[in-house]
């Protein structure tokens, strides 16, 4: 399952594509290296986030592994920056799990980063930037 990340300074928001198959431990250890390679540093620390999953043709997580990324990255929010993270998702399947993680994030007392699944892009680029 390849992701990609680019940089947008202008906008200050980091744009995630993953591609193909997802699965749990995948998606674990590319978001743990995404945190140590991209996300915590200096430069990019109050950038919002937009993840498309939009061309994940399946993806496989257990509810046990949903969990373990939420703890995974709240390991990143910081109570004095207001972040925004978006999730473009184009089936059901992937929508409903996205879902389970804002919950998840949700209902965290570490959680200092809104999260919101959207079903395309440009309403997920508007969210962002307001």
């Amino acid at each position: 399952m390849p992701a990609s990340h680019y940089i947008d300074n202008k906008r200050q928001l980091i744009i995630t594509t993953w591609e193909g198959e997802a699965h749990g431990n995948e998606l674990i250890e590319a978001i743990k290296k995404y945190q140590k390679d991209i996300q915590n540093q200096p430069d990019f620390i109050n950038y919002n986030e937009l993840v498309d999953f939009s061309d994940v043709t399946n993806m496989k997580l257990t509810v046990d592994e949903i969990v373990n990324i939420g703890e995974i990255s709240l390991n990143t929010d910081k109570e004095e920056i207001h972040r925004k993270q978006a999730f473009v998702v184009s089936s059901k399947l992937v929508f409903g799990l996205g879902r389970m993680y804002q919950a998840y994030r949700g209902f965290s007392e570490k959680s200092y980063k809104e999260i919101r699944i959207f079903k395309n892009e440009n309403d997920a680029f508007e969210w962002l930037k307001k």
